[in-house]
């Protein structure tokens, strides 16, 4: 994870493209999508538990409920997104996820979200290199085109 995104005012001409406003949004799955969010925190709970109970090192145990509890956090910690300039990035729990415009190889706009990927083929280091950003609910439709133009914009 990397430091907090610079914040921006106004807009910058990216590489060949054409001015393109930064935009944030952020989703709260306690309230797009409850049942979901009540899911993975049980899971994330549970299987926390089993790991603590179940490790031989308590240390270990409890190491690896940290682990499985940040693992699961998308799906129950409210999250913070940002396409901008430099990149997109993603704020969840204490810290921002971010990929640069000249990193990114993948897009994928679909109707609830944006996904971009720094591998152009996938691979087995794709769910490490991958960039999931939820649309909220609400304002999807609104989002969408602006999305669309900061892609193109930058070649993607």
């Amino acid at each position: 994870m990397t430091t907090a995104p610079a914040s921006t005012t106004g807009t910058v001409a990216p590489e060949g493209g054409s001015p393109v406003a930064p935009l944030e949004w952020s989703v709260d799955p306690w309230r797009e999508f409850p049942l979901r969010a009540i899911a993975g925190f049980l899971t994330a709970v549970a299987l926390a538990l089993l790991a603590v109970r179940t490790m031989p090192a308590p240390l270990a145990g409890w190491a690896l409920a940290l682990a499985l509890l940040a693992l699961l956090g998308p799906a129950y910690l409210p999250m913070r997104c940002r396409v901008d300039e430099t990149g997109i990035a993603r704020r969840l729990g204490f810290g921002w996820e971010r990929r640069a415009w000249t990193d990114i190889r993948v897009a994928r706009l679909g109707a609830r979200s944006l996904y971009v990927s720094t591998l152009r083929n996938g691979g087995p280091l794709e769910p490490f290199r991958g960039l999931l950003l939820p649309l909220p609910r609400g304002r999807a439709d609104q989002l969408k085109p602006a999305l669309s133009a900061a892609l193109a914009a930058h070649g993607i």
